[in-house]
């Protein structure tokens, strides 16, 4: 307990590693069967190439997308105070709204919120740098997490089988189901959260392109970006719509999206996620895979809920196959010829 408490963090690159080396995998083996002149790619080529597409989608992200949402949030704080005095202007017209204002003072708490804003959003900036500083910190552990996947890309079925032929024939057998069945429920998870991301950032750059929106590509990277996130990711990505809506859009813009929204996230979130983690190699029951997520996420952050339902899986496998199957049968000896006179 000691040495693993010692070696956490160590522990927690080896695992990320090979969690993000079995989700690669597919697109690996899929670049890998592509044919130049005859010719299949060469594997390192192929993980190479997946790794090139990964960056260059954080270029895009860092680029065009995250620069959008901190002009329109910069944006936001400047046009509240004329939010606040149209809604001052309208309020006077009001007699009920009148009688409660000068009651509880709403417009005078209004006009203070929308003045301290400003102020907030530079907090939020310094906030900002420091997870910066942060993620530079952490610059060391991407580094050795991303070199550890390329090297069980590029090696991991010979190590596992290298590593599993030295045991007896009958556990060998089990361990290496155990690893394929584990396998292919992290490949089973990546497919599901890829599918139903796409899906929010279809469903998002559908609606503020039919909308003519400046920034539907944009905002329709980022809700699918956010999506991967367990838990909070959908919520945050269509909440950041709706405040670019109600900035360069109108109110009317955000009231939509946000029924539309609500409608998609509550229909993915109890039906469609759940009957897909039923079906495949996931097969995960709803219930056991929130209490996973949560779980995760209080023992490991975002790093936990997004590692929690393959572990949850992964362990359901383990113990399907170790506990609930009994133990391992020898094959069978062959039995002696009966003797001839």
């Amino acid at each position: 307990a000691i040495a693993v408490l010692h070696t956490r963090t160590t522990l927690q690159w080896v695992v990320t590693a090979i969690f993000l080396g079995l989700a690669l995998d597919p697109a690996v083996g899929l670049i890998q069967r592509a044919r130049i002149r005859g010719r299949r790619l060469p594997r390192v080529v192929a993980i190479l190439v997946v790794y090139l597409a990964f960056f260059a989608a954080l270029v895009y992200l860092s680029l065009h997308v995250f620069p959008s949402i901190v002009r329109d949030i910069e944006g936001l704080a400047g046009k509240l105070p004329t939010y606040v005095s149209d809604f001052e202007h309208w309020a006077s017209n009001n007699q009920q709204f009148q009688e409660l204002n000068q009651k509880y003072d709403i417009t005078q708490k209004l006009r203070e919120q929308a003045s301290s804003l400003p102020s907030r959003l530079g907090s939020g900036a310094t906030e900002l740098g420091n997870i910066t500083v942060s993620l530079l910190e952490h610059l060391l552990a991407a580094i050795t997490v991303l070199a550890l996947t390329f090297f069980l890309l590029l090696d991991g079925r010979g190590m596992f089988e290298r590593g599993t032929g030295r045991l007896p024939v009958p556990q060998r057998e089990r361990v290496r189901r155990v690893g394929v069945r584990i396998a292919e429920v992290v490949r089973a998870y990546v497919s599901v959260n890829l599918l139903l991301a796409a899906a929010a950032g279809v469903l998002t750059w559908l609606f503020l392109e039919i909308d003519g929106f400046h920034l539907a590509i944009a905002m329709g990277v980022l809700v699918a970006f956010l999506d991967l996130i367990p838990l909070i990711g959908l919520t945050l990505g269509g909440a950041i719509v709706a405040i670019v809506l109600l900035i360069d859009g109108g109110p009317g813009d955000a009231i939509v999206w946000a029924a539309i929204f609500l409608v998609y996230q509550q229909l993915q979130d109890r039906v469609i996620q759940p009957l897909m983690y039923k079906g495949g190699a996931l097969k995960l029951n709803p219930a056991v895979a929130i209490v996973a997520v949560i779980v995760g996420a209080n023992l490991a952050g975002v790093l936990g809920a997004l590692l929690a339902v393959p572990a949850a899986a992964s362990l359901g496998v383990i113990l399907d196959e170790f506990v609930l199957s009994g133990p391992p049968t020898a094959p069978a000896a062959a039995q002696p010829e009966p003797a001839t006179d």
